[in-house]
């Protein structure tokens, strides 16, 4: 979408990047309020360079010309062959614009120029949007379970 960039995320950008994680999981009434549970789900988040950029991954931020975060992804390494997707989200004024397939895409491709031959993700049952968004890049479900009372759907991409 024109006037949006697409960059790594830098330490300052981490309280923006929660704001919109916490944001888009209200949105599709997948927050699970509880501290403890919080805390646990969100260690990432805190330390988004060594959880994802300095571990074999990457950290998405889009943005908008005055450099405000409307969207994020990350790829988290697993092992050597296999990679996660994390934290797609897309503040909703700008949703329906095709920035999700935009920052997913990227991260797709950052995941085979590392060598992962397996990306891997999950997904709230009450998240249509995002489950749309993964089958229509390939992912195919692969599983199904619970995380913290939410039901889940697991994914899967051979690359």
């Amino acid at each position: 979408m024109e006037g949006t960039f697409l960059r790594q995320s830098e330490e300052k950008d981490e309280k923006a990047v929660y704001d919109l994680h916490v944001a888009g999981l209200k949105q599709s009434e997948s927050y699970i309020a509880d501290p403890s549970s919080r805390e646990e789900l969100d260690k990432d988040l805190k330390n988004i360079k060594e959880s994802y950029i300095d571990n074999g991954g990457e950290f998405l931020v889009l943005t908008t010309t005055d450099n405000e975060i409307i969207g994020m992804g990350g790829l988290r390494k697993i092992d050597d062959t296999t990679s996660e997707i994390k934290r797609m989200r897309v503040n909703l004024g700008f949703q329906g614009k095709g920035l999700g397939s935009l920052i997913l895409d990227k991260l797709i491709e950052k995941a085979k120029e590392l060598g992962y031959k397996k990306l891997i993700l999950d997904t709230a049952l009450k998240q249509k949007v995002a489950q749309h968004l993964y089958e229509s890049r390939g992912f195919k479900e692969s599983n199904r379970g619970e995380v913290f009372g939410q039901e889940t759907i697991y994914y899967e991409l051979e690359l």
